[in-house]
């Protein structure tokens, strides 16, 4: 099962929010997903901007690899869930693969989706159905996850910290609770 993340440039908030779902995944020891990251506008090759690396680091995350990506239609038709940063790349992605629309989700949007209850050891194909088929609030400007381009460190940590919450949310409806969170 493959999850895309995608923003503008691919430089910082969606591959910012590819390592922090997989350093989540391995935590909860959740193999079943594949995750990668793309922008709608990305330039192919250009790396991950200094500040992204730095702001995941202090997660114990390493970033220093990644080489940007551009959105492409094949991807987005070929992603399970396809996980946006804004409601203008809900559009683009929209646009670009409207057969798409109804596996895109904005990541702040999860928090507040409410989601069927599902048994325990409910299989991931049965909690993606569940997350896409749940009732989702009216998309809103406090759904998007701001740009930090541009900006100091400290824009990069607040950015972290609004990516990590989705993200944790995320993993919980894809792999079920956390065993310490149990």
């Amino acid at each position: 099962m493959k999850i895309l993340f995608v923003c503008t440039g691919n430089l910082c908030r969606s591959p910012m929010a590819e390592v922090l779902l997989r350093a989540e995944l391995r935590r909860r020891q959740c193999d079943a997903l594949e995750v990668a990251s793309s922008g709608t506008w990305g330039m192919e090759g250009s790396p991950a901007t200094g500040e992204a690396v730095e702001a995941v680091a202090a997660l114990g995350v390493d970033l220093r690899e990644h080489q940007a990506r551009s959105t492409t239609v094949d991807e987005i038709r070929a992603a399970d869930l396809i996980v946006a940063m804004t409601s203008v790349h809900v559009r683009e992605l929209t646009e670009m693969a409207p057969d798409a629309s109804g596996k895109i989700v904005l990541l702040k949007q999860l928090g507040e989706t409410d989601v069927a209850t599902l048994p325990e050891g409910s299989s991931t194909a049965e909690r993606l159905t569940a997350l896409l088929d749940g009732r989702r609030p009216t998309s809103v400007r406090g759904h998007d996850v701001d740009d930090p381009m541009g900006m100091p460190l400290g824009t990069y940590e607040r950015t972290v910290d609004e990516l990590r919450d989705g993200i944790e949310r995320l993993a919980e409806l894809l792999c079920g609770p956390h065993a310490s969170a149990s």
